[in-house]
């Protein structure tokens, strides 16, 4: 299946390749945006969304009146993120006090804050939300002030089945069970697969909380390179296989966090071959998946999962409600064994705020819903680039994201990001240091930031501060 993308960025490609092909030095003009316009026979519009996107990438930059020329500080983005090319060792996890420090500290003092994953309320449909929360209370024959159901309830189950009819293998409601957010799917799946002193496989970088949960089991984390072009580089999990007994793997085919980056499907469906031939589990977390760009085009590895051997963990976090912590997994062949841990963990979620959400999802407007957010995400995409691209110094480099929320950068030269979060919350400023996506010392000069808050002059002005604070 061949991977598609919007038209602007094919003509970013096209643009890009141009300039390769002629040797354009820095400083030389670029083709014109009515040439570019004519020749790609697209509209004005969309190859100004292509500069917009080179811009960002600090490869070209704009001069009045004489259109767009090759950047004399440009160096290439979208490089691999590990600096090396060995395989690293299964390492011990020890990041918990640092990232609970970090978010503590950005909640409380970040006025403007990059750092927490979720979307903003401008962006969620909370009068729809609040009604069927009315809804789901004041139905007084319904059930949901009593216990739940340790699967989830049926109204929502069957909405969740449904949204995977376009699957080649779509799944099942009686093999769904309802979680207290994506991070719980997860947590349960380690417990079902793994014991104190095990390997588990993840991405490198990976989400920090992962991390949190692999160091409170004990278990020692073997990291796999993520390339910012291609995501998880499969050679390197089929040689970590072969030199490894790794009990299970975490990865995030859709939407990376904290990169952005998606597999190609033909990527997804080797991920499921691979490791179902060696006899490894993968627990999917595809919390951030439905923000992908790619829209239908781009599924889930469970999608492509013949062999019953992926769990996949999601939740509505990320696109409907971070407060209601409703999230499910599908876990196959692992379904009563991760249901008895469920049970005897907290025996079941939220009835009410369960079916509030299955309400909102048969009324139609999720799809809808998601379909606005996904635009106004990359709306927001390209003005924060633009920021970053214009402000940030010379030696900066920016993962361009394919979905998600996040914005993955690399600082120049010598700078330390943890030292850089620090400086920035004095001034009012919450960023992720790279510090906590690693249990290895790659990350240290790379920062994540969240570009879901709604561009305006505020967020400029802090993403200009924060270059000023990049001064060392």
């Amino acid at each position: 299946m061949a991977e598609k993308g919007f038209r602007y960025e094919h003509v970013a490609t096209k643009i890009e390749e141009n300039i390769h092909q002629l040797q354009l030095q820095p400083g030389d003009k670029v083709p014109s945006v009515r040439t570019v316009s004519r020749e790609l026979k697209v509209s004005l519009n969309t190859v100004f969304q292509a500069f917009s996107l080179l811009e960002a990438k600090g490869l070209v930059i704009s001069r009045p009146r004489s259109g767009y020329v090759v950047n004399s500080f440009f160096t290439k983005t979208n490089k691999g993120s590990s600096p090396s090319e060995a395989l690293m060792l299964p390492a011990s996890v020890e990041i918990t006090a640092m990232a609970r420090a970090m978010m503590k500290n950005a909640k409380e003092k970040g006025i403007v804050n990059f750092s927490i994953l979720a979307p903003v309320n401008e962006f969620l449909p909370l009068t729809k939300l609040n009604k069927a929360v009315v809804q789901s209370l004041n139905e007084l024959k319904n059930d949901n002030f009593q216990y739940p159901l340790i699967d989830g309830h049926p109204r929502l189950l069957k909405q969740i089945a449904r949204r995977t009819f376009d699957w080649k293998h779509g799944l099942s409601q009686d093999r769904i069970l309802v979680t207290n957010g994506c991070m719980e799917s997860i947590n349960l799946c380690l417990d079902a697969l793994t014991k104190e002193g095990d390997i588990v496989g993840v991405e490198s970088p990976t989400h920090h909380g992962i991390l949190q949960s692999l160091e409170r089991r004990g278990l020692k984390a073997l990291e796999i390179k993520v390339n910012a072009d291609t995501g998880l580089c499969l050679k390197d999990l089929s040689r970590a296989i072969q030199t490894n007994n790794i009990s299970a793997c975490v990865f995030m085919p859709r939407c990376h966090n904290p990169t952005g980056i998606s597999m190609s499907e033909e990527n997804k469906i080797q991920l499921v071959e691979i490791l179902a031939n060696a006899g490894i589990p993968l627990i999917e977390d595809d919390a951030l998946g439905e923000l992908n760009f790619l829209a239908g085009s781009c599924l889930p590895a469970k999608a492509y999962d013949t062999f019953d051997n992926v769990l996949y963990c999601s939740s509505f976090s990320k696109t409907l409600a971070p407060g209601f912590r409703i999230g499910w997994i599908a876990a196959g062949k692992y379904h009563q064994d991760i249901e008895k841990i469920k049970f005897g963990a907290n025996i079941s979620t939220n009835g009410v705020l369960q079916d509030a959400i299955g309400r909102y999802l048969e009324s139609g407007h999720y799809e809808k819903h998601i379909r606005k957010m996904r635009q106004i995400l990359q709306v927001q995409l390209l003005k924060y680039l633009n920021a970053i691209s214009k402000n940030f110094p010379q030696g900066s480099n920016i993962t361009v994201p394919r979905g998600g929320l996040s914005i993955w950068i690399e600082l120049p030269g010598a700078a330390n990001a943890y030292e850089l979060q620090k400086k920035a919350l004095a001034q009012g400023i919450g960023i992720c240091p790279g510090h906590i996506f690693s249990t290895q010392s790659y990350f240290h000069h790379y920062i994540r930031i969240n570009y879901c808050p709604l561009f305006n002059f505020k967020i400029s002005k802090a993403i200009s501060t924060l270059s000023k604070l990049l001064v060392y």
